[in-house]
C-alpha cells in the first residue's frame, strides 16, 4: 500500500463527495444540511493540501493555523448538519454559547501554531471532542432506521477515539515530534483519520434520503387536514398496544363533533373544515404526548388513553367538552357554537378485544347524543 496514493485518492473522493453534495444543495435549497456537509469535505481537502506544504518554506500562519482550522472547520460543519436531523432545540442562547467556543478554539490554535506540537495537541482533541457531539446529536435523531443511525454514530465515535489516540501519542512523544508536531508512530491514527472523514462524507447524504423516506411515511399514516393518526394508521396503533401491552389498563374513547352537518350547512364547508382542524388542535394539545389520537371518519375521532383509571380519565373527558364548548364558539368570525360529545370505556386490552372496546365506546357515544350532546357517557364492558 502506497500511503501517498491512498492519501491522494482519500481526498479526491472527499473533493468529488463535496461537489456531488453542493450539487444535491442546490437542486434542493430548503436541505441545507447538504451544502454545509459540502463545506466539509471542501475544508477537509483544503486543509490537507495546506498541511502538505509544510515540507516547503511556506509561512507557518498558512500551513499551521490555516491548515488546522480548516481541519477543524470539518467535523464542525458536520455537526451543524446534523442539527437538521436531531429533536435539538438550537436557540439563540445555544448558538452564542457555539460561536463562543468557536472563537476560544480559534484563539487558542492562533496562540499556538508556533508550537507544532501544542497546536496538534489542540486540534486533535478538539475534533475529537466534535464527534462525540456528533454522535450525541445523532442518538436525538428523527430517524427511525437503527441500522444506519447506529453505524454512523460508530464511525463518530471511533472517529473520537483516533483522534484522542492521536493526542495522546504526540504528548507520550513529546521530544520526537517531526516539523507536522506528530510523532512518526502516529501515521496510522492520521490515516485512520483521513480514510474515516472520507467513509462520513460517504454516508451523510443517506441521512437526508432517510428523513424524506419517513417524511412520505408520515404523510401516509396521518389525515392531511388535522395531521393526527388517519383511520388505518390509528387502527394499527391500537392493534399494535393490544400485542404489547396487555396488562396495562387504557381508556378507548370515541369523540363526535355535535350539529356538524349543521355547521357545513350553515356555514360553509371551509368553516367546517376549519372546525374539524380545531377540535383536533384542541384534542392534541390537553392530551398527553404518549396517548394515541386518530381522525377516524368525518368529524369523529378516537383516543385510547394509556395507563388510567376511569374517575382520571372521565375528568379529562369533562374538561375537553369544557375546552371545546369555551373555546370554539366562533370561528373565522362565524358562531358555530361547537360542542362535542364524548363516548369512552375503560379496558384492559388482556381482558377484552380492541373490536368490542370499540362497540361499545361506540354505543357509549350513541348514548351521549341521545342524552342531549356535550356529555361524557362511560360504557361498561362484561367481565370475562
Amino acid at each position: 500500500m502506497h500511503l501517498p496514493t491512498v492519501i491522494m485518492v482519500a481526498l479526491a473522493i472527499n473533493f468529488i463527495v463535496g461537489v456531488y453534495l453542493y450539487l444535491l444543495y442546490r437542486r434542493k435549497p430548503k436541505d441545507r444540511c447538504f451544502k454545509l456537509w459540502s463545506f466539509s469535505c471542501v475544508c477537509f481537502v483544503l486543509g490537507s493540501g495546506l498541511v502538505v506544504l509544510r515540507y516547503y518554506p511556506f509561512p507557518e500562519v498558512l500551513t499551521f493555523f490555516i491548515a488546522d482550522s480548516l481541519l477543524l472547520l470539518a467535523p464542525l460543519y458536520v455537526l451543524a448538519g446534523l442539527v437538521q436531523f436531531s429533536r435539538f432545540r438550537y436557540t439563540k442562547r445555544r448558538r452564542r454559547q457555539a460561536f463562543a467556543a468557536l472563537a476560544f478554539t480559534l484563539l487558542v490554535l492562533l496562540a499556538s501554531y508556533q508550537q507544532p506540537g501544542l497546536i496538534s495537541v489542540a486540534v486533535a482533541l478538539a475534533i475529537g471532542i466534535t464527534f462525540c457531539l456528533c454522535a450525541l446529536l445523532l442518538q436525538r435523531s428523527v430517524i427511525t432506521e437503527p441500522s444506519f443511525s447506529r453505524t454512523l454514530q460508530i464511525v463518530f465515535i471511533v472517529h473520537a477515539l483516533v483522534m484522542f489516540g492521536q493526542a495522546a501519542l504526540i504528548m507520550f512523544n513529546w521530544q520526537q515530534l517531526n516539523m507536522h508536531g506528530l510523532p512518526e508512530t502516529s501515521i496510522y491514527t492520521l490515516l485512520s483519520h483521513i480514510l474515516l472523514t472520507t467513509f462520513t462524507a460517504l454516508l451523510l447524504p443517506w441521512l437526508s434520503f432517510l428523513k424524506l423516506e419517513r417524511k412520505l411515511t408520515l404523510r401516509s399514516q396521518r389525515d392531511g387536514l388535522t395531521r393526527l393518526a388517519n383511520r388505518e394508521h390509528f387502527f394499527n396503533q391500537i392493534e399494535r398496544y393490544w400485542q404489547q401491552h396487555p396488562s396495562i389498563p387504557a381508556v378507548l374513547m370515541m369523540i363526535d363533533i355535535d350539529f356538524f352537518k349543521g355547521v357545513n350547512d350553515t356555514f360553509g364547508h371551509a368553516v367546517g373544515d376549519r372546525a374539524i382542524a380545531l377540535v383536533a388542535k384542541l384534542l392534541s394539545k390537553q392530551l398527553r404526548s404518549n396517548d394515541i389520537i386518530g381522525r377516524i371518519g368525518g368529524e369523529e375521532y378516537a383516543a385510547l388513553l394509556i395507563d388510567i383509571d376511569e374517575q382520571t380519565a372521565l375528568r379529562i373527558s369533562e374538561r375537553l367538552c369544557q375546552q371545546v364548548a369555551a373555546q370554539l364558539q366562533y370561528i373565522d368570525d362565524a358562531k358555530v357554537e361547537l360542542t362535542i360529545s364524548i363516548g369512552m370505556v375503560h379496558v384492559v386490552p388482556a381482558q377484552h378485544k380492541h373490536t368490542a372496546a370499540f362497540k361499545i365506546a361506540d354505543e357509549a357515544l350513541y348514548a351521549s347524543k341521545q342524552a342531549g350532546r356535550n356529555t361524557v357517557t362511560l360504557g361498561k364492558l362484561n367481565t370475562v
